[in-house]
């Protein structure tokens, strides 16, 4: 059904541009692995006599991430570790530092690269070979599992006396290397180092304590697994045997006893709030967005974040850490993995907003999602553009298909974290006399793979010089900081009514 959609849409888009030149060729056949029944299609053109397909639909199946330069008409495509580059209308394609020329040059049609063919799959087959298998004669074209994972099947046994998830992998994992938490009907193994296909990983159960298996990677470092339970679990033990198995043993509420209840006890006192991680946005090499005045970004997320952690220490005596202290760079993807390793039950991420017209202005609050409007697709882009400082290819992962499992695994705190928005965005609104924009979804990296309830705060319009003006007073910082405060406070006393 997806190979056909993709095709109508092609199909429609041809027509309107009337290229009468174009004529739609047969499908070509997708078939994953040796497993001949999944099978997928995806649609190829005919142009001057060759026969074209689009990289985004190559990158589809291959549920990889691309990048669109529209102005240069440029598709950058991350496929393991190797950085493709196509240019519309060259027959040149850039891999890494290596220059590969094909016979026909790639053409642009409806904003997108189209490659030709057997000339480019020719050239993958080069790059990943003994991933991808290409038979002419068939029109097939085959693709194999990566090797390099490393985390390959999951095994649930019930037991007598309880479950026995058993997680074969392909090299030994120190207990370092290994996090596990639970909650909220939710049980989380991160793996740091771990490699796995989110797809062929993910599982329904309609018998047994586990319901679902959602495994994501969440970095080229971090796989993160997570299961849906039935039933509240009341004992784990992790333990790591030299025979490449991790395995996790859980006990739930059937076994209840008087010794147990104690220990269920202390369980719930485990979920109270804290620790809690905020996150000043951007730092060091990376300014962040930059106002009329000269005002930066991240000195005044900074401060607002420093304000706010003497707050919940002095206020609550709860512990805070930060992503960081200083004007320095954390890279996106390390700032979840410091909020995961270090148990914390809340990830606040701070911003500030821009936009190239100068009059938008008001305060906004995130959390993790699909982006539903242009706008919140707009502001995730600006923010996620950091990653250009950064190795890109290590956010390769972050295909589509990645991002809603990673979205269903973290849909256990996705109640708490749009509730925890709600709160934050009426208090700041409200106190700092800003124009209200919202609670809205939007797939910042930032909040990728954070376990705990999780959100992004834009404090206003850097690039609105009234707001701006506002931003860099150190008064209008504390006001932001104690309204944050408030709405945080009054969250956690409603979750912890609820353990």
């Amino acid at each position: 059904m997806k190979g056909n959609f993709r095709l109508k849409v092609w199909i429609i888009a041809i027509i309107v541009l009337g290229s009468v030149n174009f004529i739609q060729a047969q499908n070509l056949t997708i078939i994953y692995g040796n497993d001949m029944a999944a099978r997928n299609s995806i649609a190829t053109f005919q142009y001057n006599n060759v026969r074209y397909i689009s990289i985004d639909d190559f990158a589809e199946i291959f549920n990889t991430h691309i990048y669109h330069n529209k102005q240069n008409k440029k598709t950058i495509l991350y496929l393991n570790n190797s950085v493709v580059k196509i240019t519309a209308f060259n027959p040149f394609i850039i891999v890494d530092q290596q220059a590969f020329q094909m016979p026909a040059e790639s053409i642009y049609l409806n904003d997108r690269v189209l490659v030709p063919v057997n000339y480019f799959i020719g050239i993958i087959e080069q790059i990943i070979p003994n991933q991808i298998v290409f038979n002419k004669s068939r029109d097939e074209l085959v693709i194999y599992p990566l090797a390099t994972n490393n985390v390959s099947k999951i095994e649930i046994e019930d037991k007598a006396n309880g479950t026995l998830i058993r997680i074969l992998t392909t090299q030994n994992f120190t207990d370092s290397n290994l996090s596990l938490r639970a909650g909220q009907g939710w049980l989380y193994l991160d793996i740091y180092g771990g490699k796995i296909d989110s797809s062929s990983l993910y599982a329904q159960f309609k018998q047994g304590i586990i319901s679902k298996v959602v495994a994501s990677q969440i970095s080229n470092e971090l796989a993160q697994i997570g299961f849906q339970l039935r039933d509240i679990i009341i004992e784990k033990n992790l333990l790591l045997q030299s025979s490449n198995e991790i395995l996790i043993s859980i006990k739930t509420k059937k076994d209840f006893s008087a010794e147990i209840t104690k220990v269920l006890e202390r369980e719930k006192q485990k979920w109270l709030i804290d620790r809690i991680v905020i996150d000043p946005g951007h730092g060091g090499k990376d300014p962040g967005a930059i106002g009329r005045y000269g005002t930066r970004e991240k000195d005044v997320v900074l401060s607002i974040a420093r304000y706010l952690k003497e707050l919940f220490e002095e206020e609550l005596n709860i512990e805070v850490l930060m992503t960081r202290e200083d004007d320095r760079f954390v890279e996106l993807r390390h700032r979840t993995e410091f909020a995961n390793r270090n148990q914390a039950k809340l990830f606040i991420s701070i911003h500030a907003n821009a936009n190239y017209n100068r009059k938008m202005r008001g305060v906004s609050t995130y959390f993790l999602g699909p982006g539903k409007t242009e706008e919140a697709r707009e502001v995730a882009t600006l923010e996620n553009s950091v990653i250009r400082m950064e190795n890109e290819s290590r956010y390769a992962d972050l295909s589509q298909e990645n991002f809603i499992l990673s979205a269903m695994a973290q849909n256990v705190y996705m109640k708490e974290s749009q509730e925890l928005a709600d709160m934050v965005q009426r208090e700041i609104s409200r106190t700092c006399g800003l124009r209200d924009i919202g609670v809205l979804q939007a797939g910042f990296y930032v909040l990728w793979g954070a376990s705990m309830p999780n959100i992004l705060i834009e404090t206003g319009f850097i690039s609105n010089p009234d707001e701006e003006k506002l931003l860099r007073s150190r008064s209008f910082q504390q006001k932001q900081a104690s309204a944050i405060f408030r709405s945080v406070k009054q969250f956690i006393e409603k979750f912890e009514s609820g353990i």
